[in-house]
């Protein structure tokens, strides 16, 4: 390891940490995780080039995208990771300071703050909220006053009309809305997938307009009153949901006023009027410029590849990358994009079949060691790839499909919102412990976002493709004009669905 004085140690503390990796039941071998925060998922060519050559050195050649536009790389060793440290502050990284090993309620920070990958390019955006999560990163990052929270903070920032982002499960969201002839946000509060109590809450609208000069201020106050007023009682109650759901809607904007010093115009129109995660080859508002969206398989990259992106990203573009909530890449501000295309179908990325291969997202679970094989983003995987095999890609595109797949109930991928949802749980059989997963139907984001609900548990992880099978089938049989899935499953009660998913039915 190379030597770094006491003193420039100094400079880490409160900016990096790394996570563990290292559950008895990981069968992966990985001692620690390191998450880089990627303010917004905007990351430049060069950067990318150097967090490949870090997973080529520490990482086993393997970089992995996450639904909050982080990078993070496995098998890192507690030994080099001041190394790793003083190579990210050289490239103006840092990491989420990870809390796992406190019982407590304590040591929480603000995440990495996810933004609209298209922030600035997209056709018809209400307005770019990227400069405001870079305004928020440089205030939050290393600032001694935020790094004692109950419990981790989520914040994204959207201003494309569509919930890209999953808005509603972040602890607090701005959202891009037009009151008469202005651009500001309305704010989204208290939501969550994970089984911390209440258990996964949408996030709700306090019915506010935050013009973009006041958004830092409410932003500043909104953390400031989860960590002055949160439950440090119980790290299961520690999330800001909870104290959501204990004050209501009415007492917080209250406290978020009298924090201001002034009260915040109020809103009462729409929040979403669309539901895309800006899939595949988009023109931009630029005119002559296109932004292409790779569709990587389960969220993962080799360093190799990761260098091969960075070196199109120059060629055919401005120098920038862009990740995505759905674990994907896009290279934005080309004009040659057939020939774009064509390197990097010769890569081996394939921008053929069903928009789902964009939209769907699988957890890491085979490093959580709650999980056993198959893994999440395995399952995700063979899913997809069946369907794609077994369907018209329109047919899966009129279906308005997504696969959100969670290794455990600790639900990091937010299967409830998704058209449908696996949840995965172990089962003793025969004296073997073996995965499973339990199925939800009927999420959806959008203008009308909705939770799925259960409608099977512990189905084998190799029959859930042929259960999706056998759904889409009877949909196919049964539904409605230009009704989508979600639409369908959820005009259906929990026990014709069941049926569904154990009837092949007809095409």
């Amino acid at each position: 390891m190379t030597y770094i004085p006491s003193a420039d140690i100094e400079r880490f503390v409160g900016r990096y940490s790394i996570g563990r990796d290292s559950n008895p039941l990981t069968v992966t071998g990985s001692p620690h995780f390191l998450r880089v925060k990627v303010p917004g998922g905007f990351i430049t060519s060069e950067q990318f080039r150097r967090l490949a050559e870090l997973a080529d050195k520490y990482g086993r050649g393997q970089g992995e995208i996450t639904d909050r536009q982080d990078i993070q790389l496995h098998w890192v060793r507690a030994e080099d990771s001041l190394d790793i440290f003083a190579v990210m502050d050289e490239l103006g990284f840092t990491t989420d300071m990870c809390g796992q090993g406190f019982q407590g309620a304590r040591y929480g920070d603000v995440r990495n703050i996810v933004c609209c990958p298209a922030s600035g390019i997209e056709k018809d955006e209400i307005l770019n909220g990227y400069p405001l999560v870079k305004e928020l990163t440089k205030l939050f990052v290393g600032n001694p006053e935020f790094l004692d929270l109950p419990r981790k903070f989520k914040i994204s920032i959207s201003g494309c009309g569509s919930d890209c982002t999953r808005a509603v499960l972040d602890d607090l969201a701005f959202v891009g809305v037009r009151k008469a002839h202005e651009t500001g946000f309305t704010l989204l509060v208290g939501g969550g997938a994970g089984v911390s109590l209440p258990g996964p809450r949408l996030a709700r609208s306090i019915g506010v307009f935050v013009r973009p000069d006041e958004a830092l201020s409410v932003a500043v106050a909104t953390v400031k009153i989860h960590r002055d007023y949160g439950n440090r009682e119980s790290k299961a109650k520690a999330r800001f949901k909870w104290l959501i759901e204990s004050w209501g809607l009415e007492k917080f904007l209250e406290v978020l006023e009298g924090k201001l010093g002034k009260s915040l115009e109020r809103y009462d129109g729409p929040i979403f009027h669309g539901c895309t995660d800006h899939e595949g080859v988009q023109t931009q508002s630029q005119g002559g410029y296109y932004y292409v969206n790779i569709p990587l398989s389960e969220g993962r990259l080799s360093s190799h590849e990761m260098a091969q992106i960075a070196d199109l990203a120059e060629e055919y573009g401005s120098r920038e990358l862009r990740l995505t909530p759905t674990q994907k890449i896009m290279i934005p501000n080309v004009k040659e994009k057939d020939e774009l295309l064509k390197r990097l179908r010769r890569i081996g990325f394939s921008f053929d079949g069903p928009k789902m291969r964009w939209k769907s997202v699988g957890c890491a679970s085979e490093f959580c060691g709650r999980s056993l094989n198959p893994h999440a983003r395995e399952v995700v995987n063979e899913v997809v790839e069946y369907l794609d095999k077994q369907f018209n890609p329109k047919i899966l595109d009129e279906a308005g499909l997504r696969i959100h797949v969670s290794g455990c109930p600790n639900n990091c991928c937010a299967t409830m919102i998704a058209e449908i949802g696996l949840d995965g749980r172990q089962i003793k059989e025969s004296g073997e412990m073996k995965q499973t997963y339990d199925i939800s139907l009927g999420g959806r984001l959008g203008p009308q976002t909705l939770f799925g609900r259960p409608i099977e548990e512990k189905v084998p992880a190799g029959q859930v493709k042929h259960k999706i099978e056998a759904l889409l089938n009877n949909y196919l049989k049964r539904r409605n004009p230009h009704e989508t899935l979600g639409e369908f499953c959820n005009r259906h009660s929990v026990e014709e669905l069941r049926s569904y998913l154990n009837t092949l039915g007809a095409r």
